[in-house]
């Protein structure tokens, strides 16, 4: 009979936010907090109604923030990244094609921040399963035995592609090219900023196998 807090996400436009019910009467859902950002856990005082959040976009660190149960009162009590002023960060934007095996994908693409629409680009395109209902996490720059840093590509004059693959049971290769190359394709058709001849493709883990495929199906690519 006490009303609950809950998160919730939209699947199509991938806003989150948060919701307040009571089990007794669910005509009583009420959305507190709703926005195009990535919640992270959230805790309540124990002797009060007051909680502590957070959130994050692409160019904002997921600063520890403090509100009432409302979320009517936030208030910013971190500032855990400020050297991030001193580069230049990411954009991103949501990309939706048909592949190859007509399914209705969604990709990310990053640009850098001093974007200009006028110059060519070279760009990176990373994978790994589906990754575009992460299109609000903030990445963090710093090394990794795998995967490439966007931020530090982004800063360093690169586009970074990163597509959604949906798999057929035992074609793993070619699902791969199905949804990689057609969503490569779908961008250097309709934009003109992108470098044709610098395109990089990076995969790891179980992508290795599919960068082993890939090269060997499409010479697009001017590295792998």
């Amino acid at each position: 009979k006490k009303p609950i807090l809950l998160s919730k996400y939209n699947e199509k436009s991938n806003r989150e936010g948060f919701v307040q019910v009571t089990l007794a009467d669910l005509n009583s859902l009420k959305t507190l907090l709703e926005g195009d950002f990535m919640l992270g856990s959230i805790i309540k005082a124990e002797n009060k109604d007051r909680v502590i959040w957070s959130s994050q976009t692409v160019n904002d660190y997921p600063e520890v923030k403090v509100s009432n149960m409302l979320f009517a009162d936030s208030k910013t009590i971190s500032v855990t990244n400020p050297q991030q002023k001193d580069f230049i960060w990411p954009t991103v934007e949501k990309v939706s094609w048909q592949s190859f095996n007509n399914d209705s994908l969604n990709g990310m693409l990053f640009k850098p921040q001093d974007f200009d629409s006028t110059k060519q680009y070279p760009m990176m395109v990373y994978f790994y399963e589906r990754s575009s209902q992460n299109i609000h996490r903030y990445h963090t720059p710093g090394p990794s035995r795998s995967i490439i840093s966007i931020p530090f590509y982004v800063s360093n004059g690169y586009l970074v592609f990163v597509p959604d693959i949906v798999y057929r049971d035992g074609f793993p290769g070619q699902s791969a090219y199905d949804a990689i190359v057609s969503g490569v394709s779908h961008l250097t058709s309709t934009l003109s900023y992108i470098n044709t001849q610098k395109i990089g493709l990076q995969g790891q883990s179980w992508g290795g196998y599919q960068i082993a495929y890939l090269v060997t199906q499409t010479n697009i690519f001017a590295a792998a």
